[in-house]
């Protein structure tokens, strides 16, 4: 487009200022000029060829990406979709909910599916559990050094000892309460 703007004299003619660099412009092309159909041409010219270049690019990428996906083994995250925050229903659960949507709306795509909860309170619950089976684990080892006396314990309420410390409430058999107690947190783990 140098040559075409260059060329022209309409700058010269005029009772503008100018710098030599406006001379390369196409305000250098007086009104009405033939010229300015090089200028139309060239900027469709200049759009097909960015446009040929980029598909051909895209091309090349998208080729490139098939051949690597290809040369791969399946994996289960190709093919993993997140579905977050599922209303509740009062007749389903979560996972009966998804199930039935992705059979709905996508049967011949549907393989399986894991529902993720938020485990803290899980957690915690294990953990009591779990101190709990080391009590009775202690408790079953104390009688089996002396079985004449079984060992007992201050009663627990609601995971406080009663009385001042624990120095006083009711005695209980210490095993048979951590017994009990486990079969409660394992039943709340269960349905957790």
């Amino acid at each position: 487009m140098v040559p075409v703007n260059w060329t022209n004299r309409t700058l010269e003619h005029s009772n503008l200022t100018y710098s030599s660099i406006d001379k390369l412009s196409m305000s250098n092309t007086p009104l009405g000029s033939n010229r300015f159909w090089t200028h139309l041409v060239m900027a469709y010219a200049f759009t097909f060829w960015t446009c040929y270049i980029l598909k051909r690019e895209y091309h090349i990428v998208a080729t490139m990406r098939l051949h690597f996906l290809a040369s791969e083994r399946s994996r289960p995250d190709q093919f993993t979709v997140l579905v977050r925050n599922v209303p509740p229903d009062a007749d389903e659960l979560v996972s009966e909910l998804v199930e039935h949507f992705f059979l709905v709306n996508h049967p011949d795509y549907y393989l399986t599916h894991k529902v993720v909860c938020d485990a803290k309170q899980l957690s915690s619950l294990v953990a009591k559990k779990s101190k709990n089976q080391n009590w009775l684990d202690y408790y079953h080892l104390k009688y089996s050094r002396s079985k004449s006396v079984r060992p007992t314990k201050k009663r627990l309420t609601l995971y406080l000892q009663t009385g001042f410390l624990g120095l006083c409430g009711n005695k209980v058999d210490a095993m048979d309460f951590y017994t009990t107690e486990i079969e409660k947190l394992s039943k709340e783990v269960s349905f957790g």
